[in-house]
């Protein structure tokens, strides 16, 4: 499979999937774990990856729900990385059925090694692809303000915990 081609996988909701009645938020996020460890495999990836102790890291994500999977309902979940900068994929997840997106989910995600980030221009050398990058779509430029305004919030609040730890 090319770095760039799109993996497809086929599921049926199953009991442990649903809270009540419907597929949990969460469920959808470990799906799409699993749509990007797809392509990992499928690119040649793995075996460097236990090599040289590098684990997959999911730095950002984000959902948007249309439509409910119910118990026992068939769905594909695609996924295709769409751009990579100097230290992070992008990809771009989509659950279907019957071919009408159900959910459509972004992930900024990295390895990481025993020495930190690994970048994906080495993850590329690694898996032999020379793969030209896409051009940077719109939707990137958005998680990347949106990872930058979730990152600032976090340090205003764990310097603002400090402050009260101080005081107290």
């Amino acid at each position: 499979m090319g770095v760039l081609e799109e993996s497809v996988l086929t599921w049926r909701v199953l009991p442990n999937d649903i809270d009540i009645t419907k597929v949990t938020n969460d469920r959808f996020i470990a799906l799409m774990d699993l749509g990007r460890m797809d392509i990992a495999f499928r690119v040649g990836l793995i075996k460097t990856m236990l090599r040289r102790k590098w684990v997959p890291l999911a730095t950002f994500d984000t959902i948007r729900f249309r439509y409910p999977l119910k118990l026992f309902q068939k769905f594909q979940l695609h996924t295709r990385i769409i751009y990579w900068d100097d230290h992070t994929f992008y990809f771009h997840q989509q659950f279907k059925r019957k071919g009408r997106i159900v959910a459509t989910g972004y992930v900024c995600a990295t390895l990481l090694g025993p020495k930190g980030y690994v970048r994906p221009k080495d993850v590329l050398a690694e898996i032999g692809q020379s793969v030209t990058k896409p051009e940077k779509p719109g939707i990137v430029s958005k998680l990347q303000a949106m990872d930058v305004l979730i990152h600032k919030d976090q340090t205003k609040r764990q310097s603002e915990k400090g402050t009260q730890s101080s005081k107290n």
